[in-house]
This record gives C-alpha cells, structure tokens and sequence, in this order.
C-alpha cells in the first residue's frame, strides 16, 4: 500500500443502515436517485423521516455504525430540521465512509421546501424493498436541489426526465406550484423532449424566480435556526490537527496522507504552516528551511517582540481564520505549530527568555490534537541531515517531554514514526477518528441514550 485513500462503504453496511432504517423508525423514505443501492453509494444517502425519529436518528445510526463495525466519528448540522451523520471505518487500505443524511422537512436557504409529513404519507416501496419517496417528490426534491444550487446538469437532468414521464400530472404541478407559467412550460417541454439548453441557459434566472415565489421561515423556524448557528459557533465540529516532530520524523508525507483519508469527514480542509498567519510575515518564513541552524539568532529584545508577535498571531488569527473554518465543518491541519518554538528556538532565530515563552503557550488556542512523530535519533538521520546527530537525539527527547507536560493539555499523542510510513499514517488516522467518534459521542450525549 502506498496510500490510505478513502472510500464509501460497500453493500453490507448500507444493507444494515437501510435495515436499521425499516427497525427503528416509525416511517421513513430515501430521496434522490437510489436504484443502485445497497450494491453501490457514491455520495450521501438523504432520506426523510419523522421529527420524532430526526431527534433519535444519531442513536439509531450509531446502533447501526456499532453494527457494521463502523463508527459514528461527526455531526454536520447543515439545518435546523436537516443532518448529515457521518460513519466511518479505518480499513487496512483506506478509510470507508458512509454519510446518512437526515430531515424532517427538506429546508434550504430559508424557505421549507417539502414536508415531512406529506412526503412519508405518499410514500412508496422500492422493488429492493426499501421505502421512496413519490415520484413528484423526488421531482420536487431534485428541481429545487439543483436549480437553487444553480448546477443543474446532465446526470439531474435524465433523472428530472425520468420522474416527469413516471408522474407526469403530479410533476406537472410541481413546476405550477414554483415557477410562473412560461418558466414551468420551460422546464416541462425539456423534461418531455430531452433537450435542456434553454433551461441551461435561463438557470440564474429560474433560481431567483424559485426562490422569490418560496415563502420565508416561519418566526418559530427562524428562532430554530438561530439556535443552530449559535450552537455552531459555540462548538464548531471542525477538526484541529498539529502534526509535530523532529527533523526527519516524515511529517510532510503524514499530512499528506493524513488529508487524503480524512477529507471526506468534513465540509473542507484547510492546512497551515507554523501559525495562522493573519498577520503578515515574510516569505521567507514560508519556504522550507534545509538548515534551520545555519542563521545568526535575533538579539533578545528582537526575539522577545517576535514572541509576542506570534502570541497576538496565534490569537488573533485563531478568531479570524482558524475558529470560522472550524465553524464550517473544516478539517484544519497545521505543519509544526508554537509548540515547536518552545522545543527548538534555534530554527526560529529566537533568544527570547524561555519562562517568557512557557507562559505566552498557556495563553494561545491549541488544536484538538496534536500528532507527535516519535523515532529513534538514528533513524531521524538516516532520513535527514540538516542537524547534528546530538541535536536530533535532543529533539527526540524534548518532544518526548512535551507530550507528556502540561502545556500538552492532554492532546498529545506519540506516533512511533520509526515503523513504515503505511503503520505511521494509520495510526495517525486511527487518533483522528477515535478523537472524532468520541468527540461527537459527547455531543449527541450518546453515553447513556438507547435507539
């Protein structure tokens, strides 16, 4: 193996999410394009349910995740009446994922698009044997999906042509309900004839026509949302990864790799070097340095303003670029952060008083998790040259000692970064889920509640 790639789950435990689905809940039904499952998921399962079963779905699916030997590792709370639970599971060749994606009422953009009352009653039974939404709905559900997204295309738009012919008169007063006479004509005539350009070509003004003729949040659901972007905004379910260690330690590959197998857990990523860098700083401290002894250290009244000019970066920046990534179900991974000043001074010039920089470190923000890379001296120098055998034995040493302090905050984690790249990565991998399942088990209060 030379990556830890991910992938979506296969036929096994997207049987046992449907089978779950038919056990616990009152009524349920799939929406979008879903002839092909359980054999095959390419992207989210979003389904429709009742409030009642909305509320318990993290428990049910964390039934079904136990199950099926997955975990239920995140939360994306894209609606207040809308959720994605994201399943996970670290293969020995990449990590495999699953992501349910739940609602009561199908809301977007401020407007209540479907109900979930009236789609589960007209519901249908696919010849697989799981529960569908009527064909009008899914027309309905996959018009507004599309066109509010302002990306409609091929794939969506054989889908549209394929519900229209099965329910023509209920398709029919779905565009009469959304669209004015000439844009709901539009849109039927392609739907008929299979040519779509005009529609193509008219999009942005059939998204501003579908959502000006959409009525706005009730005062109750926007109260609703309010609530959940405060909750974001006071827990945000990014993830912040610091992978650290000494020169030679691999960490440049973990990174890598380490995006690669978790990127499909999040909304986006992001990665930074050393530190947030929303104040400026030169270029040259961007570009990787292959003798980080090799310049004249800084004076101390230079390396003390420099200190405190990391200190307002780190702080500052985490409120201003880091916390608002988190916010928006980011995967933010730095390469070294302040930790590796406090470890190794020299590669950063700076002769400021050591119990000056212990104090500034209890006072930034730290990540969620810190990935400390561990190997022996030797095998750090058989890799890289850039500092003295001492140094390096050093550096293992103090990395060593950092983990384990209490300027660690209990979320560091030594990596043996001496086996082979492939046991590095999943071991880092394994960390970053096991932090994500318990992390979100805290959230849900998942400790004592039962499907």
């Amino acid at each position: 193996m030379t990556e830890m790639p991910a992938g979506y789950a296969g036929e096994t435990t997207v049987r046992a999410f449907l089978e779950g689905l038919e056990r616990h809940c009152s009524a349920y039904c799939l929406l979008g394009a879903c002839d092909n499952l359980p054999a095959e998921v390419h992207s989210d399962i979003d389904f429709m349910v009742t409030p009642e079963d909305f509320e318990r779905m993290p428990q049910i699916l964390a039934a079904v995740a136990d199950g099926a030997g997955f975990r239920l590792v995140q939360e994306i709370e894209h609606e207040a009446t809308g959720r994605c639970l994201v399943l996970a599971q670290a293969g020995p060749e990449k990590v495999l994922y699953l992501h349910p994606d739940s609602a009561s009422d199908y809301r977007r953009d401020g407007r209540r698009w479907l109900r979930a009352e009236a789609v589960l009653a007209r519901r249908r039974r696919h010849a697989k044997g799981f529960w569908v939404a009527s064909a009008a709905d899914n027309f309905h559900y996959y018009l507004v999906k599309s066109i509010e997204k302002g990306r409609l295309e091929e794939p969506q738009a054989r889908e549209l042509e394929r519900l229209f012919a099965e329910d023509p008169a209920g398709c029919a007063q779905t565009l009469e309900k959304r669209f004015g006479r000439e844009s709901a004509q539009r849109i039927a005539t392609a739907c008929k004839s299979g040519d779509w350009q005009s529609v193509f070509a008219a999009l942005p003004a059939l998204g501003e026509e579908l959502m000006a003729r959409a009525p706005h949040y009730s005062l109750r659901d926007r109260i609703a949302e309010l609530g959940r972007r405060i909750r974001r905004w006071r827990n945000p379910n990014g993830l912040w990864i610091a992978v650290l260690g000494p020169d030679g330690s691999g960490k440049s590959t973990v990174i890598e790799r380490l995006h690669a197998a978790l990127a499909p857990g999040f909304r986006g990523t992001a990665r930074f070097h050393l530190r947030p860098r929303l104040l400026p700083g030169t270029r040259a401290s961007e570009i990787a340095n292959t003798d980080p002894h090799g310049q004249k250290p800084r004076g101390v009244l230079a390396s003390t303003t420099k200190l405190v000019y990391f200190w307002a970066d780190y702080v500052l920046g985490y409120w201003g670029r880091v916390r608002p990534l988190l916010v928006r179900y980011t995967l933010v991974i730095f390469d070294r952060y302040y930790c590796d000043l406090l470890i190794d001074p020299r590669r950063f010039r700076s002769r400021a008083p050591h119990w000056l920089a212990r104090a500034i470190a209890a006072l930034i923000p730290m990540p969620h998790l810190m990935l400390v890379l561990d190997a022996p001296a030797e095998a750090l120098q058989a890799r890289k040259q850039e500092v003295t055998p001492e140094e390096s034995a050093r550096q293992v040493e103090a990395y060593r000692k950092f983990a384990a302090s209490h300027a660690a905050r209990g979320r560091a984690v030594l990596i043996n970064a001496g086996a082979g790249v492939d046991e590095v990565v999943s071991a880092c991998v394994e960390q970053a889920l096991d932090a994500m399942a318990k992390r979100t088990a805290r959230r849900l209060r998942m400790e004592t509640s039962k499907p």
